[in-house]
């Protein structure tokens, strides 16, 4: 297996040959209501990682355009003298949102307002559904402490939203918005079937159940691996070539390891519109 790692950088530089010898695997986790992950596993038993930058929290880690920061290390030690590292890699947003807690109470101010703004503070860009003014939005302190995440994705339930976050922008909204394409610099994919090697589907399974209260149709829709790469959730997929099942449908999530080679499989859906709950436009 071949890691795809030519782009990867650790605190702008290039990796030394002796770090590339012993990575074994490099994932992305990307999806509606969690952080984005990028996850680099090391089998280390010469100790070539120990005292790298890529062993220190904090250090940024550059991947296809990218910028994460090492979040987390985790190292198993075993009696057969292995030793693997895992580094756990976020953006440097939702490490920000994640750590920042402060006691506030805002009237008058909508989802929306709230959430671009504390986005702003803390480096990144917010690309929110237009949502009511409400009386009061607080972040609690203490025994009882919340952080500006957690007001978010509170935020989102009350709205009847999800939230979906990587390379530094955050996207609020309904599902169904997301997919009527409302979302600002949502990125469009063709996707088609026995037409170009290059965007043609390997395979593919959508599910149409008359019983599915959430979407009207939802599925899995697997790509070369050259064209997934580059695929993340709220990305539109317009499907062609697949019968009755053409049509855009929004990317939920995606998530592969990265060998240069495999097939990557995004789950995708056609959203039913939301029930509209009171102070939000949904």
């Amino acid at each position: 297996m071949t890691l795809d790692t030519d782009s990867l950088r650790l605190a702008g530089s290039k990796l030394t040959a002796d770090i590339c010898d012993v990575l074994t695997a490099l994932t992305l986790d990307t999806g509606t209501g969690s952080v984005a992950q990028l996850t680099i596993t090391a089998s280390d038993d010469k100790g070539v990682i120990t005292g790298t930058a890529l062993a220190t929290p904090g250090t940024a880690v550059l991947w296809r355009g990218d910028t994460w920061q090492v979040g987390a290390r985790t190292t198993e030690r075993s009696s057969s003298n292995t030793t693997l590292h895992t580094f756990d890699c976020r953006s440097t947003l939702a490490r920000m949102l994640r750590r920042t807690f402060k006691a506030s109470a805002e009237r008058k101010v909508s989802p929306t307002e709230w959430i671009t703004r504390r986005v702003a503070t803390a480096g990144g860009i917010a690309i929110c559904q237009p949502s009511s003014k409400q009386g009061t939005i607080a972040q609690t302190s203490g025994d009882q402490r919340q952080s500006e995440l957690d007001v978010i994705s509170s935020l989102c339930s009350d709205q009847g939203w999800e939230w979906v976050e990587w390379a530094g922008r955050l996207w609020c909204g309904s599902r169904h918005w997301a997919w009527q394409g409302g979302a600002t610099g949502q990125r469009m994919w063709a996707v088609t079937w026995g037409a170009d090697p290059a965007t043609d589907a390997i395979s593919s399974q959508i599910t149409v159940d008359d019983d599915d209260t959430d979407n009207v149709r939802s599925g899995s829709i697997a790509v070369p691996y050259d064209f997934g790469v580059r695929i993340r959730p709220w990305d539109r997929i317009s499907l062609a070539g697949h019968g009755v099942d053409n049509g855009i449908y929004l990317v939920e999530k995606v998530q592969f390891t990265a060998d240069s080679t495999s097939p990557i499989s995004v789950e995708v859906a056609q959203p039913h519109r939301p029930v509209k709950k009171s102070g939000s436009s949904t």
